[in-house]
């Protein structure tokens, strides 16, 4: 099985360092033509992908509707439980400008997963979500399924640390629109990491 994970593009928040988690943020230019470039280098490596999962969140939905456009793919299954991390009052803040109290708080909650931002979810509920949805998409496909998966940096985080553990480096970023691939064989019961934003592993 093959699954390739895809950050949506540039937003206009990510653009103006604002805070989103589930907030709605459509994408920048910049965004569109990363999108645009992810889709005519999917197209040339002749990649026949089995399904398409996404994120519901425009900026997600955007990003693979450019792709999926390019590749000819109609069929995409949009689920909520692929959204980013829910930063609750947190959300709309520009990241730069937080309080002392608040920048404790928000790093806090990646010191201990129980923490929650008022009105958000912990880390432990986001890992849940995020695990759920993937175990159902695996279940779903067969062995020799090429699945694109296009969702936000945390989801894709925790998609490849539930699966590998550990990122390359500690690494925990990815760059908008970036390849990331991982490769499981039935046999030895294993995932493998191909691909990580973009360069072969």
């Amino acid at each position: 099985m093959r699954i390739l994970l895809l950050r949506h593009g540039q937003s206009e928040a990510n653009k103006n360092d604002i805070i989103q988690g589930h907030m709605e943020s459509p994408l920048s230019e910049l965004g569109r033509q990363q999108a645009e470039t992810a889709g005519k280098e999917l197209s040339k490596s002749k990649i026949e992908f089995d399904a398409v999962y996404s994120s519901d969140l425009i900026r997600a939905e955007e990003t693979v509707k450019i792709i999926t456009g390019i590749l000819g793919i109609k069929d995409i299954v949009f689920d909520i439980r692929l959204r980013e991390f829910n930063l609750g009052d947190y959300e709309g803040k520009n990241s730069k400008k937080l309080s002392e109290k608040e920048d404790a708080l928000l790093k806090s909650c990646w010191d201990d997963y129980t923490i929650r931002i008022p009105n958000g979810e912990t880390v432990n509920e986001f890992i849940q979500r995020i695990k759920g949805i993937f175990d159902e998409i695996v279940e779903a496909a067969k062995d020799d399924s090429t699945i694109l998966i296009v969702g936000h940096g945390g989801t894709l985080y925790h998609i490849l640390q539930s699966i590998l553990n550990i990122l390359p480096n500690n690494q925990a970023w990815f760059v908008n629109c970036s390849v990331n691939e991982v490769f499981y064989s039935p046999k030895d019961e294993k995932w493998t990491l191909v691909k990580y934003n973009g360069e072969e592993i």
